[in-house]
């Protein structure tokens, strides 16, 4: 009877505050269903039968992991939103005589009811548009065969382990919560707000100082490799000024504008600045998640689309030529006399390549592609695309091992499948009638055969995170409009007792409100701006040079961020805007 009554009116909670529960119920599905999503990928024997998707997989393999700690520590930090607003609320059940520890059963049985309402959404979410999405991934690496995509049972096992583990975590923590406070301080945690700290204005100066430097140094970086390695600590300390900037640097911002008295002692500022000292001090960490989520959003995004949209370009950097191949002689151990025998730059070279050159052009003629220039003419200049001439000779000597060397560059015409089966027959050739005569191959086709797996898995990793970022920032930014609007129901009505008439009231409201939400909006632009340019270093390294194509990718995502921000808002504002009953 006992457990009866503790699960209906934990479900009779569940409803009577579906305006917090629900959007986190959706967020444990979407969450939940992209893990497994990703997990299902991992195990998918299609994706591993292919060389492209082994390649896709490790990089899944990689961001699982981190995905995982996001997705944990976004649970564990809305959970703590949750309960920390309904404090109230379990004050009163002490007052009507339950005591910690069935308030704690309450808890355990909301948990569990959203927990597993969530997974079981995103169980249907994952089982719906696995598929498509499978599918797609499958059109990005170019493959063409048959196909099939089931959810291996290891996927269910470790989604339904980290949100269960999740689940324990924070029904202990909630049991702890509730255990440590009385029902008085229960009852008083709603209004209980950030206090002023003396080191208020230190903390901005010191936030200011780490800002400039993480921008001065992401801007002034040129060498793409000390870029990779600042990159995580100018991140830190962007991080860190972050929350300094929005706790501290607010609350002193609006001080000195407390300070002057002509601009203060008006009746719009004075509400305007008062009412942002008491939405700044409530907010700000929950602003500063806002503000590095979308950054992070933005970085990861426009950076996998920039790798994906600009990996022709890499492949360009690596691959000046379709085909740079060739032959070498070199000594070769001799195991009947034990001993190297050295090699010479003589007529059997000349003979090995003569053949190969004829072996290229055979298996052009076989697999019909073109050879754009003629492999037999020789040229001492390897880059000069102009002059048709696509080999040279080369005789070396490292640690007195000599190398004789005959390279051919040229470009090739035909489908990629034709071109592709062309490069792997050279690559087959048979040379083993001479003896010290080795061959090697570097072509683009194997490269792009190769890498879209990276790429690709690249790019839906970025969307996966997007995906899980957006998500976060979303519901921080819902939960922060409920919030704002309990609170701001009963100070609309003090300000309507004290003079101010309805219209003053919701100006001085909307005023406030635009303020604290564009304030994330615009600390996000603002690191885009400088991160922008470490961006472009870091992605020299993986030979992306082409700027405008990193700046069109990142200025796209913010704009579409930008659109979306704006939505959100819009949505978001009916719901505080419901709540505080303005007409």
């Amino acid at each position: 009877m006992a457990k009866a009554f503790y699960l209906k009116l934990a479900w009779s909670n569940v409803k009577r505050n579906r305006l917090t529960y629900v959007p986190y119920l959706l967020a444990t599905a979407l969450i939940s269903g992209v893990f497994m999503l990703i997990v299902g990928l991992i195990c998918s024997p299609t994706l591993n039968n292919l060389p492209s998707g082994r390649t896709a997989t490790a990089v899944f393999r990689f961001g699982i992991v981190v995905f995982a700690v996001f997705a944990v520590f976004f649970m564990l930090y809305i959970n703590n939103f949750l309960v920390n607003r309904r404090k109230r609320e379990f004050g009163l059940y002490g007052v009507l005589g339950l005591d910690k520890r069935h308030i704690s059963r309450v808890l355990l049985w909301e948990n569990f009811i959203v927990t597993a309402g969530g997974l079981a959404l995103g169980t249907i979410f994952a089982l719906v548009f696995g598929y498509l999405l499978f599918l797609l991934l499958l059109k990005m690496l170019d493959f063409t065969g048959q196909s099939s995509f089931s959810i291996a049972p290891i996927a269910y096992g470790a989604t339904y382990l980290l949100f269960g583990t999740v689940f324990v975590a924070t029904s202990v923590l909630n049991s702890i919560r509730v255990r440590m406070v009385s029902a008085k301080s229960l009852m008083q945690s709603e209004k209980k707000g950030e206090k002023s700290s003396p080191l208020t204005i230190p903390i901005a100066i010191l936030g200011v100082i780490l800002l400039g430097l993480a921008y001065y140094f992401a801007w002034v970086t040129e060498n793409p490799a000390a870029a990779a390695g600042l990159f995580f600590l100018l991140a830190l300390m962007v991080i860190v000024a972050t929350f300094m900037l929005f706790s501290s640097g607010s609350i002193a911002l609006l001080k000195f504008m407390r300070s002057r008295k002509k601009y203060y002692y008006k009746p719009k500022n004075f509400v305007t600045v008062a009412g942002m000292f008491h939405r700044m001090r409530q907010n700000a960490r929950g602003l500063s998640f806002i503000c590095i989520l979308s950054t992070m959003l933005i970085v990861t995004v426009s950076g996998t689309l920039s790798l994906y949209f600009g990996k022709e370009s890499i492949y360009r950097g690596t691959h000046p030529y379709d085909v740079q191949t060739g032959i070498f002689l070199q000594n070769y151990y001799d195991e009947e006399t034990g001993e190297y025998i050295e090699a010479e730059a003589s007529v059997q070279l000349e003979e090995a390549t003569n053949r190969y050159a004829e072996l290229i052009w055979e298996l052009a003629e076989k697999h019909n592609v073109v050879i754009s220039s003629p492999v037999e003419k020789m040229s001492t200049d390897p880059e000069d695309r102009d002059s048709n001439n696509y080999a040279f000779d080369s005789i070396t000597s490292i640690q007195g091992l000599t190398y004789a060397n005959k390279a051919f560059y040229f470009d090739v015409e035909g489908t990629e499948q034709n071109c592709l089966a062309f490069v792997n027959d050279i690559d087959n050739v048979d040379l083993s009638q001479w003896k010290n005569v080795g061959r090697y191959i570097s072509d683009i086709f194997s490269t792009r055969e190769y890498d879209r797996g990276t790429y690709g898995g690249l790019l839906f990793l970025g969307a996966f995170f997007g995906i899980l970022f957006l998500a976060m920032a979303v519901l921080i930014i819902y939960f922060k409009q409920v919030t704002e609007g309990y609170e701001d129901q009963e100070r609309f009505r003090i300000l309507q007792q004290v003079g101010m008439d309805k219209k003053m009231v919701k100006g001085t409201i909307n005023r406030q409100v635009l303020w604290v939400f564009f304030l994330p909006l615009v600390a996000t632009l603002l690191h885009m701006a400088f991160a922008s340019k470490i961006m472009l270093k870091m992605l020299e390294l993986f030979q992306l040079k082409d700027a405008l194509l990193v700046l069109g990718c990142i200025g796209g995502v913010c704009v579409a961020f930008v659109l979306l921000y704006l939505l959100v808002y819009r949505l978001t504002a009916r719901v505080y805007y419901k709540i505080v009953a303005f007409k």
